[in-house]
């Protein structure tokens, strides 16, 4: 039988180095993370990561191929955690519609924590959809989702009838943009923000969610 005291340094090997890899990964990130939100994409380098880990550039350079790769790494990285506070919204115990209105302001709020913690994360996002990455475009179709799964629980539990949750889903996105696009949220950031995205939100539903 085989067990963890039996294994071969050989065994284990990949496990350990499996482990390293993760770890040296998330140092370097990061590391990247506090260097992009200090001085800016442009003005870091490859050598000032590595410098700030202790490690080689050279060594930096097994887990990233250049600097594109981390700044794709953190951007994913920053659009999932945004996605994430959305899908806890889904399992709320409260009607649709407040959940609704609760995925707005949840949105709007993590993008105004994260533009008052650095302006620096919209120029990695910037930079990532310019380059055309994948994770940018399926973004706002992810958050869609979330909502259509909002709406379809509302249609089933009869809180209101919406025939075509996916074209609600739409029309929210596009009526709420002001309150979660980065640069939006950035530009507007002396407005009520909140307050007007109640508002918005509370005009779709009493317009488009017909009652039972």
């Amino acid at each position: 039988m085989t067990n963890a005291s039996a294994m071969t340094s050989a065994d284990r090997e990949p496990v350990l180095e499996s482990e390293y890899a993760r770890k040296t990964r998330a140092r370097l990130l990061s590391a990247a993370e506090r260097r992009f939100k200090h001085y800016g994409v442009a003005k870091t380098t490859i050598v000032d990561i590595a410098a700030d880990c202790a490690m080689s550039h050279a060594n930096v350079y097994r887990f990233f191929r250049n600097k594109m790769e981390l700044i794709d790494a953190l951007a994913a990285g920053w659009l999932y955690k945004s996605e994430r506070t959305c899908r806890e919204v889904v399992r709320r115990p409260l009607p649709a519609k407040q959940r609704l209105v609760d995925f707005v302001i949840e949105l709007h709020r993590w993008k105004v924590r994260e533009h008052a913690r650095s302006a620096h994360v919209y120029e990695m996002l910037e930079l990532a959809n310019h380059a055309g990455r994948p994770f940018i475009a399926a973004h706002l179709p992810v958050l869609a989702a979330i909502l259509v799964e909002i709406i379809e629980d509302g249609n089933r539990r009869a809180e209101f009838v919406v025939h075509d949750p996916q074209r609600f889903a739409t029309i929210i996105q596009n009526a709420t943009m002001k309150f979660c696009d980065p640069r939006l949220v950035a530009q507007y950031r002396e407005e009520p923000l909140e307050a007007q995205a109640r508002d918005v939100m509370g005009a779709l539903l009493t317009s488009c969610c017909l009652p039972v």
